[in-house]
């Protein structure tokens, strides 16, 4: 899942491997070129790599046009600056700032600056920025040029907590988690960072006939064993991701994502009661899309009145009678 990690005091060693990672791009030294100590690490537990990079120099790169790369550049230590255009931010420990494609831009690093940052797909956080819409972007996505609010820096630490500890021998994703927490990650950006497309998106949809919401039932019923994610119910019956959500909300009371949820649990369920004795819980969880162990075991309870370990002792008790019988 990670690559070999990079460390060289030879700048244009660093330069060639960060340009594999990101851009091509010039780095110039503000400082002895002698100092030069960078570490380039790159692990990918879903399909948004996670970046590690720093210089133990104060530097001033020019990235050029940023080609089709998104990049959420948060700060481990020490503090930044860029242009993008005619437009300026800085940010500090702490902060994430989004970077969008196509922009000619600059950034200056002090000394101590430590960027743990993730590469965007591309084309996906486009389909995915589509299919809230409903509709083909007409223009290109271009995110505000400022650090994260609050809410969404926390937001965001949270969730990347959890893909970072996977790299330190967490439980890896795979199928149906890998490709939910992608859509995760997006849809969090896309909801709460501005961009061109966010008062478009912000509008209320309510126009949702009950037929729709049976059939993405349905084809949540049909699929859910499968890696989908709740775009591709949307994408299945070509609305729009805010549509089905109004539609869920309206006539059922919930949202798609925990109808998805509820089926899978039903899964999981169904799944250990005929499950024997080399089953676990948590293997039987991960496969069905659950990767937060800890809410699975509550959201289970919630549902069925009981942990999810007390459901595989009864199923491993029902296979041993079944197999005494056959005897």
């Amino acid at each position: 899942m990670g690559a070999t990690p990079v460390r060289t005091r030879n700048l244009d060693e660093a330069i060639d491997a960060v340009s594999k990672v990101y851009c091509p791009h010039t780095v110039e030294v503000m400082g002895p070129i002698g100092e030069v100590d960078a570490f380039l690490e790159v692990n990918h537990p879903t399909s948004q790599p996670l970046v590690s990079l720093s210089y133990s120099v104060p530097v001033k790169i020019d990235a050029q046009n940023f080609s089709r790369l998104f990049l959420m550049m948060g700060c481990a230590s020490g503090a930044a600056a860029t242009t993008q255009e005619r437009r300026s931010a800085e940010w500090g420990k702490g902060q994430t700032m989004p970077f969008s494609a196509g922009f000619e831009t600059q950034l200056w690093f002090d000394r101590a600056f430590v960027q743990r940052s993730v590469r965007l797909d591309t084309d996906r956080l486009e389909v995915q920025c589509a299919r809230w819409l409903g509709r083909p972007l007409d223009e290109p996505l271009r995110f505000a040029l400022r650090p994260f609010s609050d809410e969404l820096e926390r937001l965001w630490r949270r969730t990347l907590a959890y893909l970072w500890s996977s790299e330190d021998g967490g439980l890896p994703l795979a199928g149906a988690a890998k490709a939910a927490f992608d859509e995760y990650l997006l849809t969090l950006l896309l909801h709460h960072h501005p961009h061109n497309y966010s008062e478009e998106m912000a509008e209320r949809d309510s126009g949702l006939i009950p037929g729709v919401v049976r059939r993405a039932e349905r084809y949540i019923s049909d699929n859910a064993a499968a890696p989908i994610t709740v775009s591709d119910v949307a994408a299945h019956l070509g609305i729009s991701l805010r549509t089905l959500q109004a539609g869920f909300r309206q006539w059922r009371n919930t949202t798609p994502r925990a109808h998805l949820q509820q089926v899978r649990l039903q899964l999981v369920r169904d799944e250990l009661l005929r499950s024997g004795p080399e089953a676990n819980v948590t293997a039987i969880a991960m496969r069905h899309g659950f990767v937060h162990l800890g809410r699975f075991s509550a959201q289970y309870r919630a549902t069925f009145g009981e942990p999810p370990s007390a459901t595989l002792r009864r199923g491993r008790a029902g296979s041993g009678l079944s197999s005494r019988a056959v005897r």
